[in-house]
């Protein structure tokens, strides 16, 4: 009887052991492709700057223009692009809070969407930024 609560209680370190270990490999891939998608949002947060910046100097063109509607549809691509921006980091749930409720493998597949569309957000935003810059550059002179 005392080798079988000893078996038992090694058997159930054993699992301890193992599932911790995957349990810290899986944090480990899931904090790393945290890290990527941060990555792409650390890389383009600075251009907000530049996006009020645009933004300001579109709405400060005379009224008389000839080019008033590509200035508007400027203005418009950058508020999308900002307005993207600030729902994204809204709507992102890192995964210490996603591990409540979700599988390793619901995690991954999150984080892999929130790359996709911090992707997005980040070519929404250069472009306009570029829309706006050239639109500005061939209008002043």
């Amino acid at each position: 009887m005392k080798n079988f609560g000893f078996s038992i209680s090694v058997a159930v370190f054993l699992f301890l052991f193992v599932g911790c270990n995957g349990s810290s490999e899986a944090i480990e891939q899931e904090d790393a492709l945290k890290d990527e998608v941060f990555a792409i949002h650390d890389e383009v947060m600075p251009r907000m700057s530049d996006i009020v910046r645009l933004k300001g100097s579109l709405k400060e063109m005379p009224t008389d223009s000839i080019n008033e509607m590509e200035a508007k549809t400027a203005h418009t691509q950058l508020e999308k692009a900002e307005d993207a921006m600030m729902d994204w980091m809204n709507k992102f749930t890192p995964p210490g809070k996603l591990r409540e409720t979700k599988s390793h493998e619901e995690i991954m597949d999150y984080l892999q969407n929130e790359k996709l569309e911090i992707t997005k957000v980040r070519d929404a935003m250069n472009s306009s930024i570029e829309a706006a810059e050239q639109f500005l550059k061939t209008s002043v002179q």
